[in-house]
């Protein structure tokens, strides 16, 4: 089983073409399982590494507690229910991409589907980038998919 991690954030169209992306794996609903995960800093400013807390990650969310969490998780969940692909749900807290690379790494997914937006070289400077980061911290295969 190839194992692919998808970050969801709350915006509807990157999170449709990071799906639509994996849906396009070969044998996506036979060979392919999904691992979402949704990371909600916990603090605005909390955006070192030392504020991940692997701890807080919930593991295999039922889809009665999606409501919870953020409608693109749901958005997701039913596309790939619809295509018959596998899929766990996950939410952590901490700083997003040290939480992606820290999940990727204890669920040792084969690849990450990250989604990116458009930023100015100035806002990545002073913002950094999510996508960025994951690429430059973790060994494994990162597709990043525009939306």
């Amino acid at each position: 089983m190839y194992t692919v991690l998808v970050p969801v954030d709350e915006q509807p169209d990157r999170v449709s073409a990071q799906i639509e992306a994996v849906l396009d794996l070969p044998n996506a609903a036979d060979d392919v399982a999904v691992e979402l995960l949704h990371v909600r800093k916990e603090l605005e400013f909390a955006d070192s590494d030392e504020d991940v807390e692997i701890g807080k990650i919930r593991s295999d969310l039922s889809v009665d507690e999606l409501d919870e969490l953020i409608e693109t998780l749901s958005l997701a969940v039913d596309e790939l229910a619809e295509a018959d692909v596998d899929t766990t749900i996950h939410a952590a807290t901490g700083n997003p991409a040290a939480a992606i690379v820290d999940v990727a790494d204890k669920f040792d997914v084969d690849e990450l589907v990250v989604g990116a937006r458009r930023q100015s070289p100035v806002g990545k400077v002073l913002f950094g980038s999510v996508a960025q980061s994951v690429i430059l911290d973790t060994d494994r295969p990162v597709k990043v998919v525009p939306a």
